[in-house]
């Protein structure tokens, strides 16, 4: 037992504003410090050197750590992890840097691994409390399974397998918690981690032609096809998971012969590759393994803390997550907020997931991309709490992610876990070119409240509180495609503005029940394209918007419904239909509404419709509002016909008629000549481009021989982007609109920076641009961790960090780059009586940056404080302004 201490932010003075005498800056932030007890876990073994696990004499009891030990490798030692083990290791504390050897296979059987500089760790609780950093003149805490640049080589196997001890909270272990720590889990790259199947491949077959030349997929590996069947509708059925009904097949392969592929057994079920709707083969296998080590007990998981670095790549997550359990999945990037910009989860794969594929959690600016995601309970790729911003998920597939119940203390509680392969609730990110198939209930779900008031991060770089996260639309929402789930394509719930309305561009849906539901207030929808859908564009709720480009072929029922509560203009231009069972137009319009709703289609091609009911039916309408479609050019040229429900009132003003067999008993028509309106609905482009550094990362070391840097990240708009520069070099597009991009840039000192800056075709300049450091042959000094900067003209003065702490805070301040020259900075603790308690900055002279500053609870004269209310504060002055 000892005591550890606890700092909880109560207020900031003058209401978050700085006041100012002069050319001073004076602010001051409240916070309260309480002394707590708790157990700590006491190492047995303690590196007291670097060297290989395997040796004894690094080991402060001079043997190799063994069954059941808690080990800790400790501040300025590096640990090479050489052995292949059974042996389980309750728990080891990372302080210093643990790297897994590329030279030979290796195996970790753990409890639980926490990275993190604190000299005591707690393995009951700190797998959610936010923990205190190294400080910047100390390397951080790193577990390095390989790097992105130097990963663990093909033909190595590193595997750490996550076990269970029974005097451990199973709410917490097994784990690898990362506390502002470097966390890289790197293995052998792919060229592809999933493809395209090249054609139809029957039921009995044992060779797989793909689209793309895999022959870097060995024999050995774990694929799965996907299912490209219809399923049942889950209300009939219920879920994948139990029906009976997943045709979503496992394989081994046994030879790889360009994009050909043999399996070791021949398919149980046919799977669809017939232009353009095409079923996936997926590669699991990984080099790099993070599993449970009794996957029908309690499960592992891992976590990336505020202020944590490192990134994820071509490694494999199985048997990960704890079902039922908050916060406890395979991969979980949890409230870091922008500090880990730069980081990635790129060519994983997470199968057999009790909990989620990738989950992003309170955090800005996260790159996930070409993963697979193989069963899971609950949604796949998820978003957690609806302030998420800036993160971009690129090329990933989901299958089956399966419906189960909502978590305990979930962040936004009307989420129903109902098995969506993409689930989020912010707009403020980009979702491009992913594919869900055979998830339960939803492909894609966004899903926000008019009760969320938020604070999400801006365009101008800083935090915004009570941002309406239900108006925010997408950044990107392109180039996505579902098939095989039991109810939803995708569905969609917000309320934006007429001119920034929700947009979804070239979206495919295939063999669902409903292909897409936009219950939304403004949106726009550009080339939908949908196959053996039972219906088509499904309106539940859906308020004004408008589709450009719709091809509907081999749907069952209807291609455009009107059913609850649809209202405002609503338009659908360049539509295709080819084979319905029903009438294509359905008006309900069932429930109470506030307005009347107005549908307008035109140029649009009705073929092998059944009965020759091309025109529109209608069900258990409301007399009023008004629903109105109109079917421009029906009887000709500008002869244009309105549809209305039979329930409801007609005006005499027309010739309103009965057309069978084209239009139901249930509607009226009558012809008139209706200008096609003009829709105010649509989507301009007002924010700036955002771009991430992938490599090199903030605070890598680069060899002393370097001249020059390679730069590579990714970049996302609204628009289209003119340029990306880095350091002033442009950036080559590596990928459409920058979405990736490279620049090579000179090297000029030992301490240097890496910036990016760009621009879109509307001249949009990014004002948040990604800046890091690195050290060329040393540790770089500077800091460039993606925190806000200051206001032009301003110092400013962050909340502390981390909110609990034992025994240390951090305290950051910038200064602003708009001010010329150093400036001269003092920070100062007070009691409540007014007493100075701690000068933690003395007059030091900065120029201009974001500074941490680390206070260990103690006073000028080392002596400890005690429980109560204290206050720091900021006093700067700029030499040249005075």
């Amino acid at each position: 037992m000892r005591d550890s201490l606890e700092l909880i932010i109560k207020a900031k003075s003058h209401h978050g504003q700085p006041s100012r005498s002069g050319a001073v800056f004076l602010q001051a932030v409240i916070f309260t410090l309480m002394l707590l007890s708790l157990t700590l876990s006491a190492a047995n073994v303690r590196s007291v050197g670097s060297g290989n696990w395997t040796d004894p004499g690094i080991w402060s009891n001079n043997q190799v750590p063994g069954q059941g030990d808690n080990v800790v490798v400790d501040s300025g030692h590096v640990v090479i992890y050489d052995a292949n083990s059974s042996a389980e290791v309750r728990m080891i504390h990372i302080r210093g840097k643990l790297e897994f050897t590329r030279s030979h296979d290796t195996r970790l059987d753990v409890g639980v691994i926490i990275i993190s500089s604190r000299e005591t760790v707690d393995v009951n609780a700190d797998c959610s409390y936010r923990q205190n950093g190294a400080r910047w003149d100390e390397s951080l805490p790193t577990l390095e399974i390989g790097t992105f640049k130097n990963p663990i080589p093909r033909g190595i196997n590193a595997t750490i397998q996550l076990k269970y001890f029974t005097d451990m909270d199973a709410d917490c272990a097994p784990g690898i918690m990362n506390h502002a720590g470097r966390m890289d889990i790197h293995g052998a790259p792919l060229n592809y981690t999933w493809v395209k199947l090249a054609n139809s491949e029957h039921a009995g077959s044992t060779v797989l032609n793909l689209q793309e030349n895999v022959s870097d997929w060995r024999p050995g590996d774990k694929i799965v096809i996907t299912g490209t069947g219809k399923p049942d509708n889950w209300h009939q059925t219920g879920s994948l998971l139990t029906n009976g009904q997943s045709e979503s097949e496992e394989r081994t392969i046994v030879s790889v012969s360009g994009s050909a592929v043999t399996i070791d057994r021949p398919l149980s079920h046919s799977h669809r590759g017939i232009d353009p709707t095409y079923g996936e083969v997926a590669n699991l296998s990984r080099n790099v393994v993070i599993t449970s080590k009794d996957p029908n007990g309690v499960r592992g998981h891992t976590m990336y803390h505020y202020e944590s670095k490192g990134a994820i790549s071509y490694a494999e997550f199985s048997h990960l997550g704890k079902p039922g359990v908050l916060a406890r999945y395979p991969i979980h990037y949890h409230v870091l907020r922008n500090s880990n910009r730069g980081s990635f989860v790129i060519g994983t794969s997470v199968w057999d997931s009790g909990n989620r594929f990738v989950t992003i959690h309170a955090t800005d600016f996260l790159y996930v991309k070409d993963n697979v995601g193989y069963k899971s309970l609950g949604h796949g790729f998820f978003m957690e709490d609806g302030t998420e911003a800036y993160n971009l998920l690129e090329n990933n597939l989901a299958i089956l992610a399966y419906k189960t119940n909502p978590l305990p203390n979930q962040a936004l509680p009307w989420d129903n876990n109902d098995g969506a392969g993409f689930w989020w609730a912010n707009g403020r990110n980009a979702v491009i070119n992913n594919v869900a198939a055979e998830c339960d209930q939803y492909g894609f779900l966004f899903e926000t409240r008019s009760s969320m008031n938020l604070t999400v991060l801006g365009p101008d770089g800083h935090y915004r509180s009570n941002q309406r996260v239900e108006e925010i639309p997408f950044i990107k929402f392109k180039g996505n495609e579902v098939h095989s789930t039991t109810l939803y394509g995708v569905k969609g719930i917000g309320n934006a503005q007429t001119n920034k309305a929700f947009k979804i561009e070239d979206q495919r849906i295939w063999k669902v029940w409903y292909a897409i539901r936009p219950d939304f207030w403004n949106w726009e929808i550009n080339n939908l394209d949908i196959y053996r859908t039972s219906y088509g564009f499904y309106g539940v709720d859906t308020k004004a918007g408008k589709m450009v480009d719709y091809s509907a072929t081999r749907s069952t029922n209807s291609i455009i419904l009107m059913r609850d509560t649809p209202e405002g203009l609503i338009t659908f231009e360049d539509v295709y239909v080819d084979s319905t069972k029903e009438y294509p137009f359905i008006i309900d319009g069932r429930n109470a509404r506030n307005q009347d709703a107005n549908v307008h289609v035109r140029n649009y091609s009705l073929n092998r419709v059944t009965n020759n009911q091309k025109g529109a039916d209608s069900d258990d309408p409301q007399q009023t509002p008004y629903l109105n479609l109109y079917l421009h050019d029906w009887f000709g040229a500008n002869q244009d016909a309105i549809v209305r429900p039979a329930d409801q009132p007609r005006g005499s003003d027309l010739n309103w008629q009965n057309l069978p067999p084209n239009f139901s008993n249930n509607v009226r028509v009558a012809q008139l000549n209706e200008p096609w309106p003009n829709n105010p609905v649509q989507y301009v482009d007002e924010m700036p481009p955002a771009t991430v550094i992938l490599w090199p990362s903030q605070g890598d070391i680069l060899p002393s021989n370097t001249t020059e840097i390679t730069v590579m990240g990714t970049c996302i708009d609204e628009s289209q982007v003119s340029s990306v520069t880095v350091n002033g070099v442009q950036a080559t597009a590596t990928s459409d609109n920058f979405l990736t991009w490279q620049a090579t840039v000179p090297v000029n000192n030992n301490d240097f920076r890496i910036e990016t800056r760009s621009t879109d075709q509307l001249g949009h300049n990014e004002v948040m641009g990604h800046s890091i450091y690195v050290g060329i042959g040393q540790s770089p000094t500077g800091i460039g961790s993606g925190d806000p900067v200051p206001a032009a003209g301003t110092f400013q003065l962050f909340e502390n960090y981390p909110n609990p702490f034992n025994p240390e805070t951090h305290i950051k301040f910038g200064i602003s780059s708009a001010l010329s020259g150093p400036s001269d900075v003092r920070i100062n603790i007070y009691n409540v009586l007014g007493e100075k308690v701690r000068t933690l900055v003395n007059n030091e002279t900065l120029e201009p940056g974001v500074y941490d500053r680390l206070w260990d609870a103690r006073g000028d004269n080392g002596e400890q404080v005690s429980t109560g209310v204290y206050i720091y504060e900021m006093i700067a002055r700029n030499r040249n302004t005075g």
